[in-house]
């Protein structure tokens, strides 16, 4: 990853989320740390972490019922 997407302070709300809608990339590496994040920018982002978070209450769901 480029230095400057890192060292843009502009485009890291509350030092986390990185919001960038110049920047083509889905996943940025994180600015601190290991791993990445999402340009939330993007819809797609947006619709993922929607389905990251409803997928595991779905699973629960589904077992609860039919056991």
């Amino acid at each position: 990853m480029d230095n400057k997407r890192k060292g843009n302070s502009k485009h890291w709300k509350w030092g986390l989320i990185y919001y960038n809608p110049d920047d083509p990339s889905l996943y940025i590496e994180k600015r601190f740390g290991l791993g990445q994040t999402f340009n939330f920018a993007h819809r797609t982002a947006w619709y993922l972490m929607f389905f990251l978070r409803l997928f595991p209450f779905l699973i629960v769901t589904l077992i609860l019922i039919f056991t």
